[in-house]
């Protein structure tokens, strides 16, 4: 029956509406900066919308229009425009050669409009609008311009959960390569770096649900990076008390060959400092990235990628009661070779191959005593916050020998077609994993002799001694298209198809989707324009956009959710589906003459075949079994733009439910039902603001506020408590605070080594708030359990420069 009702879908939707239009107009010339460099990727288009064309890598363009009366033809490049009027009584064709006369690197600045852009909430972000503010890891950026984007993983670490999901359903794309996490990573003290290197980056989109048929298999979001190529020598260089990041570009003279190449080395022994448990921590961080761009011949392109980012932590010798040692060595490296031939300005074609492997080792042996005792709480007494009672004592050992190596290879081919109604995009893609993990740890821990040795046996809390290694095939085709249906109101719909096969579980899904997206106003506004022709070529005016998507989004499982808590691999375990419903609005507005944008969302998502699961700091534990359903629904809003002239500000605010039904076997062996209760990802209110400011005196000093405020979330332990209402966490509240001196301003200077300087003091947990990431279990005499707080970082305060070259 589905698949009747799609065939009908999509014959519907491909019926094109013909107008009674017999003459063409044929228009052809090419584009180039002021400096005569051609300019690809430009975009050309009729007032319309209904016909347009890009610029091929000479910069040259071919667009045919098909009417009886005069039309605008605009090009847009780099957030510019150039408007042109042509009319047929005159010529039916044109030559139209266009000149960028700006200052700006346009190859660097790439904004153009986009006929794609019917996904509700989609974000596009430049970051270089943020790079000076205060953040410990990039993605915290993403967590206060993201729509739906929660807060529970903490400043440390570059996981993010959005709309009730997981870290492990967030698809992450850099240059079309997916972007895979490490497989053993406890806490965020061991990721240290994020895989995105802002100074590398053109820019970014980002999409919290409804996203199209080209985006892979995952529940929650997806964000696609786009690294940038450049046009000529740069050279940026950052230092601080947390490491030193150094990026360095160049292109030739025909800018056929371009590089660009970013290294980055952090330690956060400086941020680590702010802990409670203090002890001789010396984490390690380096990251070296590459992208080598080579235009073959006319229409052909290689570009060849290179990530390596690992992490080194050694805590030895932790005092305050515990000693011995962990090793946590997380090395993961990404090579891919992309072919890319556009044979016009029509078509595009992209081959890609890609390799990716994670070597993991997770040694630890630590032991430990603890004191536990009530504390005087009687403001009176002179033994106030004293200990008065000790409730026990005890001593526990932790033991891991853990190695895990995985291999992940694939190749797809990519194409687009460009026709006058919209644009095809359809690809294939073929991926082969291998999974080699070794894993053995166990937990001792006894309470003043709760637990005694038996004829030298001793009794575990958690015992695990497992070895899994197998290799699997994955076959992935897609097809999408994205179309004007109707002028009047520019009524937009991209619809497609996603099919999964994998060799390991025999189990293929299909996935249609689609989206939609009109501007009830336009009709009204192409009238008045008629009466306001002084306002004819003002491109940026108040409009508002409605969007609506749905979709079938599944999961199949990853290494991580085929393992059980004992290690056992489920080779039944079948792919999560979460099918979402998204309506949304896009409303672009002045407001003291300056631009704005109000994005907000209403979403419901209806979710199946579930992996039930727990979360340890970022960690996340499966049960390994299709045993739960759920639900997820909310609310998201988000208002940025130039609340201080020039400089670009950010609020979000965003409401969640998301529970979840898990069916398990209780300690009696009767099958029962949990009932809706929270999932580990519920924080049910989300607020954040990105500010910027300056002297209205003196520019060239800056004030970057970043402020969070997440809600209480669940907080599970392990076993059949996973299936009872949990205890929760406390809220997460966050004021960091940055200032900054330009120095040397870009652009405004004759310096001609250096292009630009600043200097940055930054502010961490501006008000010292304690915030809760995960708690250690320990027991009193009488058995009775505690959980004890791991606090996130303290305040702390960094000096950064900046240079660019």
């Amino acid at each position: 029956m589905l698949n009747k009702a799609l065939v009908f879908l999509f014959c519907i939707l491909n019926v094109q509406a013909t107008w009674a239009q017999p003459s063409e107009i044929r228009i052809k010339g090419r584009v180039t900066d002021i400096n005569g460099l051609a300019i690809e990727d430009a975009f050309i288009y009729s007032s319309d919308n209904k016909y347009f064309a890009y610029s091929d890598a000479s910069g040259n363009f071919n667009i045919v229009v098909k009417t009886d009366e005069e039309v605008v033809v605009i090009c847009s490049y780099a957030s510019q425009n150039k408007l042109k009027k042509f009319d047929p009584n005159i010529s039916r064709s044109f030559e139209w050669n266009i000149v960028f006369e700006s200052a700006i690197d346009l190859k660097t600045h790439t904004v153009r409009p986009d006929l794609d852009r019917v996904v509700p909430g989609k974000i596009v972000l430049d970051p270089r609008k943020v790079e000076r503010f205060p953040v410990v890891q990039f993605e915290q950026i993403l967590k206060s311009v993201g729509l739906g984007v929660s807060q529970s993983a903490g400043e440390l670490s570059s996981a993010y959960n959005v709309r009730g999901g997981n870290f492990d359903e967030n698809l992450i794309y850099v240059n079309d390569i997916e972007i895979y996490r490490p497989f053993l990573v406890r806490s965020g003290q061991q990721e240290g770096l994020s895989f995105i290197n802002p100074d590398m980056v053109n820019n970014l989109q980002f999409s919290a649900g409804g996203w199209q048929a080209q985006y892979g298999d995952k529940m929650a979001s997806v964000l696609d990076v786009e690294y940038r190529r450049p046009t000529s020598y740069g050279t940026r260089a950052r230092l601080s008390l947390l490491g030193v990041e150094f990026q360095t570009e160049n292109a030739s003279k025909n800018e056929r060959l371009t590089y660009m190449i970013g290294a980055r080395y952090r330690t956060n022994q400086y941020l680590l400092g702010s802990l409670d448990v203090q002890g001789d921590y010396k984490p390690r961080f380096f990251d070296l990235q590459s992208l080598v761009t080579y235009r073959i011949r006319k229409g052909w392109q290689a570009e060849s990628q290179t990530t390596s980012f690992g992490t080194v932590r050694d805590a030895l010798r932790l005092y305050i009661g515990f000693g011995g040692q962990e090793l946590m060595q997380y090395q993961n490296t990404v090579q891919a070779l992309t072919l890319k031939y556009r044979p016009n300005s029509e078509n595009e074609f992209k081959w890609i191959t890609s390799y990716y492997n994670s070597n993991e080792i997770e040694h630890v042996t630590v032991e430990g005593a603890y004191f536990l005792d009530q504390l005087e709480s009687n403001l009176g007494s002179s033994s106030f916050s004293e200990p008065k009672l000790r409730l026990g004592q005890g001593y526990f050992i932790n033991h891991a020998r853990n190695d895990l190596l995985a291999q992940v290879a694939n190749t797809s081919l990519i194409g687009r077609h460009s026709h006058k109604l919209g644009t095809t995009k359809w690809g294939l893609k073929g991926q082969y994993e291998n999974i080699n993990d070794q894993l053995k740890e166990w937990r001792y821990n006894d309470s003043a002799g709760y637990r005694v040795p038996n004829n030298d046996n001793f009794d575990f809390d958690r015992y695990v001694n497992a070895k899994n290694t197998f290799s699997s095939a994955r076959f992935i085709a897609y097809v999408q298209n994205t179309q004007f249906v109707n002028q009047a109101y520019n009524l937009r719909v991209n619809y497609g198809i996603r099919s999964n096969y994998w060799t390991f579980n025999n189990q293929n899904v299909i996935s249609p989707r689609i989206q939609l997206s009109f501007e009830p106003f336009k009709k009204f506004n192409d009238t008045l324009k008629q009466y306001r022709t002084d306002q004819f070529d003002s491109l940026k005016k108040k409009d508002l956009q409605l969007t609506a998507a749905f979709g079938y989004y599944y999961q199949p499982p990853f290494y991580r959710e085929l393992r059980d808590f004992d290690g056992l691999v489920n080779q039944n375990l079948k792919a999560q589906r979460s099918i979402h419903f998204v309506v949304g609005s896009d409303y672009n507005f002045e407001a003291w003459g300056r631009p704005f944008k109000w994005i907000s969302e209403v979403y419901y998502k209806k979710m199946d075949n579930l992996v039930p699961y727990t979360l340890e700091n970022v960690r996340i534990r499966y049960y390994a079994q299709n045993s739960s359903k759920g639900y997820a629904t909310g609310f998201d809003t988000r208002v940025n733009g130039e609340f201080i002239s020039g400089l670009e500000s950010w609020f979000n605010f965003s409401i969640l439910s998301t529970k979840e039904n898990i069916t398990y076997t209780d300690e009696r062996g009767n099958i029962v039902e949990s009932g809706y209760i929270r999932r580990p990802t519920d924080q049910r209110v989300n607020f954040s603001i990105l500010f910027q400011d300056e002297l209205p005196m003196n520019p060239s000093y800056k004030m970057n506020l970043n402020l969070i405020y997440g809600s209480r979330v669940p907080y599970f332990l392990t076993g059949n408590a996973r299936y009872l209402e949990g205890n929760s966490i406390p809220p997460y509240r966050r004021v960091d605070i940055g200032f900054s001196k330009s120095i040397i301003e870009e652009g405004k200077t004759t310096n001609k080594k250096i292009k630009s300087m600043w200097l940055s003091l930054e502010v961490f947990n501006m008000l010292q708030i304690n915030n809760t990431i995960s708690y250690i279990w320990i027991k009193d005499i009488s058995n009775n359990t505690y959980g004890v707080p791991n606090y996130l970082t303290g305040r702390r305060v960094n000096l950064k420069v900046f240079i660019k070259l």
